[in-house]
């Protein structure tokens, strides 16, 4: 019934139309696919914001990875199974490295973590009321030079 009622009105304002500006013929039937068309307005798409984590954390034991974490879902939303892993070399090391796409321009609260081999978490940065934050920029890349704790 709803769609009737639609379609009267939009026959009717066409027939409007036409007579206010002497038209006549089908030219001006009101379109049925136009009713149905989702509308998406003002939807942009947004391009993420490519982050790299660089920390230096020289205490780490054989086995033990560094992981950096955060409150957005990218950096898993302050789960410690989502952390987002760096690595290391033995040519690099002690300096660890990673990526994420972060959503631009947004508040960011993020910390480094040491897990061990078995993905137990044996060391937040500086517990869980000391975090470090940024905002992302509206566009480009977001690049750290850490180290681990000393902020």
């Amino acid at each position: 019934m709803q769609n009737r009622t639609a379609a009267r009105a939009g026959l009717v304002a066409a027939g409007l139309v036409a007579a206010v500006l002497g038209i006549t013929g089908p030219a001006l039937a009101a379109p049925a696919a136009v009713a149905a068309a989702p509308v998406t307005a003002g939807a942009t798409e947004v391009a993420p914001i490519a982050a790299t984590f660089n920390v230096t954390a020289d205490f780490t034991s054989w086995g033990q990875n560094v992981y950096v974490v955060g409150n957005v879902p990218a950096l898993g939303g302050w789960d410690t199974t989502k952390a987002v892993p760096l690595t290391t070399t033995s040519s690099t090391f002690p300096a660890w490295t990673g990526g994420a796409a972060l959503p631009p321009n947004t508040y960011v609260e993020y910390q480094y973590i040491v897990k061990n081999p078995n993905g137990s978490v044996a060391r937040w940065e500086k517990g869980f009321q000391q975090n470090r934050t940024t905002i992302t920029p509206p566009t480009g890349t977001y690049i750290t030079h850490d180290t681990f704790g000393g902020y």
